[in-house]
């Protein structure tokens, strides 16, 4: 099997979560199999999460933990995203990350005089893994959400970046499920993903 640059985000911003479980099983996996990896846990980077821009001025400085974040993307050859879903969307300390690293000229671009504006995708040849949990059942957001939050993950930030394949891992009715052998199901599902490097 060959070994990977893995780049694992915690995008929880609560220590005691299912998420955090999650993400650490996974980096045990892949370091017991021997890729290398680096964990990154959201809550404690130093970064103002909104894109700010005085009239007629230019965007803030990207700060050192931000800086050190894109060299990690760059790194990468595959990315694990581990979140919650809420509100049918990303918790706002995952969004504030995407909109402050992935910036132009570094995860997109656009062709000079190009008649239709596709954008170039400069974060190609890097696989991705997103590892989610809900509360609510997986019916519910596929059928009366339209499955949105992993369609505006999936194309709106990652392949438009150029990551690909992209995968996800779902772990649903997480408010309703009490049994300690089910979430003992989930983290060995996790630890083998790990493992494998997917």
């Amino acid at each position: 099997m060959k070994k990977k640059k893995i780049l694992i985000l915690n995008a929880h911003p609560r220590q005691d979560s299912l998420c955090n479980a999650l993400a650490c099983e996974y980096r045990r996996g892949a370091e017991e199999a021997g890729h290398e990896v680096h964990f990154v846990t959201l809550r404690n980077l130093k970064f103002d999460p909104i894109l700010r821009q005085k009239h007629g001025e230019e965007m803030q400085g990207m700060e050192e933990s931000l800086q050190t974040q894109q060299k990690l993307i760059k790194w990468c050859e595959h990315l694990v995203i581990v979140t919650p879903l809420w509100f049918m969307g990303m918790p706002a300390l995952l969004k504030g990350y995407f909109d402050r690293i992935l910036t132009p000229k570094f995860a997109f671009d656009y062709r000079d005089n190009a008649h239709i504006p596709v954008p170039l995708r400069l974060l190609k040849h890097r696989s991705a893994r997103v590892i989610y949990t809900q509360g609510a059942p997986r019916y519910i957001t596929a059928l009366l959400a339209f499955d949105a939050f992993w369609k505006a993950l999936k194309y709106g930030v990652l392949m438009f970046c150029g990551f690909g394949p992209i995968r996800r891992t779902i772990f649903a009715g997480v408010a309703n499920i009490k049994r300690r052998p089910v979430f003992e199901a989930w983290l060995k599902k996790v630890y083998q993903l790990g493992k494998a490097g997917k």
